[in-house]
């Protein structure tokens, strides 16, 4: 009994240390149960999406804010591009209007040359007349009950029934003023605050062209404190890219020299031709193509005749077509000219119709 007596402190020893290793081999698998559940949640894919496409999806594209006026008619957002260009002086230097509007001479006034220049662009065929009054009696435009962007605001001056006016691109208006995008205006291209009545001023009404569906907004107001001239293009209103057309029927004639406009002389030996506009930058490529044949050319100078008359940008035909340059000088209708090498390749002996392409971009340049 004694040595029973003597064991018990032993058992219980025994008992509370067996009783702790129990209890630490509980914990321990509870901790790696609960790492391992923790492991397997943070590594589950996202809900029906697999973790390899989950983990490999990217971010949300950045939120675009749409272009200035992108609701607005094609016609308005061209004129848009064009604000900042000035006349050279009495109505002159209005040469790409004209052309691309079939319209007015140098030296109009050319708020409606440049109405039509902007319709036509667009693909909507204008009145083909350099009166402001002109939209009022032509059968291709109704008059609208009120204003709409982009809409034709005709004015009279001096007095209502002289024949005499304004005319522009309905932009916004507030209680005394109805703003403008047009030309002449200040003898530039800009947006400007016009009044709708006066002594001698004065607003007649809206037209849209008969052949667009007639437009579903209503007056714009404009801000306090909005500008009345507007200069510059707004800002996200960089020009459209248009892709250049196929040129056909254009008259070329053949030049040299010993000076490019681009540096250099001209290289006889060497196909090239020159179109009436700088290219800044790398030059794009041209085939030119006759009757006889077709040749790659360079484009090694700037001209014939004009200088600023980009009118394969427009689909216009080029200006000197019209018998006269843009200074007023007598053409010979020349749209491009051809190196000696050029024009021997096309059987070309001095001038001749010729089709042309750009087979490299030019907006490169």
């Amino acid at each position: 009994m004694t040595e029973i007596l003597a064991a018990i402190p032993w058992i219980v020893l025994l008992v509370v240390y067996a009783g702790e290793k129990l209890q630490q081999w509980l914990l321990v698998n509870a901790l790696n149960d609960a790492l391992k559940r923790a492991q397997s949640q943070a590594a589950a894919p996202t809900i029906g999406i697999p973790s390899a496409i989950a983990a490999a999806k990217p971010p949300a594209p950045a939120v675009q804010p749409p272009a200035p006026f992108a609701d607005a008619p094609k016609w308005f957002q061209f004129a848009l591009h064009d604000i900042g260009f000035h006349e050279t002086g009495n109505n002159q230097g209005i040469g790409r209007y004209i052309a691309m509007a079939h319209c007015g001479a140098e030296g109009d006034p050319w708020c409606a040359i440049f109405v039509n220049a902007m319709l036509e662009q667009a693909g909507i065929a204008g009145t083909r007349s350099a009166s402001s009054q002109s939209f009022r009696s032509s059968a291709a435009f109704v008059q609208l009950q009120g204003p709409a962007t982009g809409a034709l605001a005709v004015f009279w001056r001096g007095a209502p029934d002289s024949g005499l006016g304004h005319v522009g691109f309905y932009r916004g208006e507030d209680a005394h003023a109805v703003w403008t995008l047009g030309g002449n205006e200040n003898d530039m291209v800009q947006i400007e605050a016009l009044p709708k009545s006066g002594a001698s001023f004065g607003l007649i009404g809206y037209w849209w062209p008969k052949s667009v569906p007639l437009p579903t907004g209503g007056p714009v107001m404009m801000p306090a404190g909005s500008p009345v001239h507007v200069q510059t293009p707004p800002a996200g209103t960089a020009p459209a890219s248009i892709a250049p057309a196929h040129q056909s029927g254009i008259t070329a004639t053949m030049f040299g020299g010993p000076q490019s406009a681009y540096g250099g002389p001209i290289d006889d030996s060497k196909p090239g031709v020159a179109l009436p506009a700088r290219f800044e930058g790398v030059r794009p490529r041209v085939r030119v193509t006759s009757k006889s044949g077709s040749v790659d050319c360079a484009i090694v100078d700037v001209g014939p005749w004009n200088t600023n008359d980009p009118y394969w940008q427009t689909g216009a035909r080029p200006h000197a077509e019209s018998g006269t340059d843009m200074t007023g000088r007598k053409t010979n209708r020349a749209g491009i000219d051809l190196t000696l090498a050029a024009a021997k390749a096309l059987q070309i002996d001095g001038k001749g119709l010729v089709d042309w392409d750009f087979i490299t971009s030019p907006e490169v340049a």
